[in-house]
């Protein structure tokens, strides 16, 4: 009988990505995936807020008035990309790039220890200067494949994850620099 087990195709529950590596240290920043309890918190959520948006813009037209979008500052605009970039973020640790064993240190920023808090990471990603790090986590999030576990190709290979990506408990994490 020849085993063909779907729930393989299950997207995981976690999943890595690399923020930033140096010779000896990476650091590892951990997400929610699709079926985590966090995710499914957000996407409803967000769907809520899109079914309000659709009834208010139904109303107006029913009711023959224009229907506006709530104006958001700048500001505003900034600070939902950082919100869409943590999120999901459930923490962050340091790993030996040789072992890919995890460290007990948290990483610091400027001298002082900087152990994961979702204010801090919020505040990492608000600086201007980190924007580089905040696009790479916004297009890896975006990338279904970060989650997605590698799979067996019909002749019997193997596809492997985009190199911005890991798969989630087979492998190491992907660098991003």
């Amino acid at each position: 009988m020849v085993s063909f087990d779907l729930s393989e195709l299950d997207a995981a529950d976690e999943s890595h990505f690399v923020a930033h590596t140096t010779e000896k240290v990476r650091w590892v920043w951990v997400y929610a995936g699709p079926g985590h309890p966090k995710t499914i918190e957000v996407s409803d959520r967000r769907a809520k807020k899109r079914l309000q948006e659709d009834r208010l813009k139904e109303q107006a037209v029913v009711n023959g008035k224009k229907w506006k979008a709530d104006d958001m500052s700048v500001d505003d605009a900034k600070e939902e990309i950082v919100r869409i970039a943590t999120e999901r973020l459930l923490g962050w640790h340091l790993e030996d790039v040789n072992t890919g064993e995890r460290l007990s240190e948290s990483p610091t920023l400027d001298g002082r220890a900087f152990p994961f808090s979702e204010e801090n990471a919020r505040a990492f990603l608000r600086e201007p200067r980190r924007v580089g790090v905040l696009n790479k986590a916004l297009e890896w999030l975006g990338d279904e494949a970060s989650f997605t576990p590698r799979s067996a190709t019909p002749s019997g290979g193997t596809l492997s994850a985009p190199s911005n990506s890991t798969d989630t408990k087979k492998g190491a994490p992907a660098e991003i620099a």
